[in-house]
């Protein structure tokens, strides 16, 4: 073989492997650019799910919102309507001074005797209601005495034991704090249908 044939067939080798290497070095370009394809559209399809999902939480948390502040809404409407009623009836016990209402007294100061568990007592009352507690306190016993002081209530009274130890608060104003949530309740069922 001459000169001329070996370096045309190292030429033609040469051209050969560079054709593969060229043809191996496509190839991989190719994988690699398809892997970064599927990468990128699995990548996109992720950012979108999670897009997806953080708007689904967004507007959850919202909606969540605006139910909460909704409802306290209706809360504080449904207080106020219940205050009202409350206002009201204060204002109705504030007048109701019949017979009925001596006997109601009667039964304020005798419990209120009872929880003391002492027969020497003070009453105390509004001074509107001096004349008919008087009359309540002189129908009991000698150690049942009415107080010199009158206090600020629309109606009942306030029992003191005669060291003024132990005190009955039994004003209307006590009596409904005391009762307040269990009528706030039975407010709330007539007025709202609440079960």
């Amino acid at each position: 073989m001459g000169i001329d044939k070996i370096i045309a067939k190292i030429k033609s080798d040469a051209n050969a492997e560079v054709q593969r290497i060229e043809v191996e070095a496509k190839q991989e370009v190719d994988k690699i650019l398809a892997e970064a394809d599927k990468k990128g559209k699995q990548e996109y399809a992720n950012i979108v799910e999670r897009g997806k999902r953080d708007i689904e939480a967004i507007g959850n948390r919202i909606k969540s919102g605006a139910r909460m502040g909704a409802r306290r809404i209706t809360m504080e409407a449904r207080g106020q309507g219940i205050s009202q009623c409350f206002t009201e009836a204060v204002k109705s016990l504030n007048c109701d001074k019949t017979k009925k209402y001596e006997t109601v007294l009667k039964r304020l100061v005798v419990d209120g005797i009872e929880v003391i568990g002492l027969d020497e007592v003070i009453i105390m009352s509004a001074e509107r209601d001096h004349a008919i507690v008087k009359k309540v306190v002189s129908s009991m016993s000698d150690k049942v005495v009415m107080g010199k002081e009158s206090i600020d209530a629309i109606g009942g009274v306030i029992i003191k034991s005669s060291s003024g130890d132990v005190t009955v608060n039994n004003t209307f104003e006590a009596i409904l704090e005391r009762q307040k949530n269990d009528l706030r309740y039975g407010v709330s069922k007539i007025l709202y249908e609440v079960t």
